[in-house]
């Protein structure tokens, strides 16, 4: 009777163990980013932050940016992150790509649903506005020494 009452208590604590905040329903694209030597200074720095799309440089040809371009980031915490460019709330809704806006704060901003999505600490969870899906996140973020390297 103890193993089934403490089995129940495990189930029913598991179940309400449900996040605030969804995963992003952006989809896999392929991500393959390997920052200027410039870039790369700039991102040594806390709180500093990059963004690519394929209109703002020219790449190498074996360049991949996602669904919306990358956000390259250092947070709060002195750790490299990077994620998705577009908009999860505004892909969901109406299947469009909306580009986010990043301030020196390292909150991004969507001005189509006016989402504010906060990256400081690397979570990238929004903060305000109706959204409640974080920002696409690519975990294969390195540091190599010369140059970030972002992979998915």
């Amino acid at each position: 009777m103890r193993k089934l009452s403490f089995l129940i208590f495990i189930v029913l604590l598991m179940s309400g163990c449900k996040p605030d905040v969804e995963n992003s329903l952006i989809p896999d694209y392929r991500v393959y980013l390997k920052v200027k030597y410039s870039d790369y200074v700039q991102l040594l720095n806390v709180g500093t932050f990059k963004t690519y799309t394929e209109h703002s440089d020219v790449y190498p040809i074996n360049t991949f940016l996602g669904y919306g371009g990358l956000i390259v980031f250092r947070d709060f915490d002195g750790k490299l992150g990077c994620c998705d460019l577009a908009c999860p709330y505004c892909y969901d809704l109406e299947r469009t790509q909306h580009l986010l806006t990043v301030n020196t704060s390292l909150l991004a901003t969507c001005h189509h649903c006016n989402t504010v999505y906060n990256l400081q600490w690397g979570l990238c969870v929004p903060i305000e506005g109706p959204s409640k899906v974080k920002l696409k996140i690519y975990p294969h973020c390195k540091d190599t020494g010369s140059s970030i390297i972002v992979s998915y």
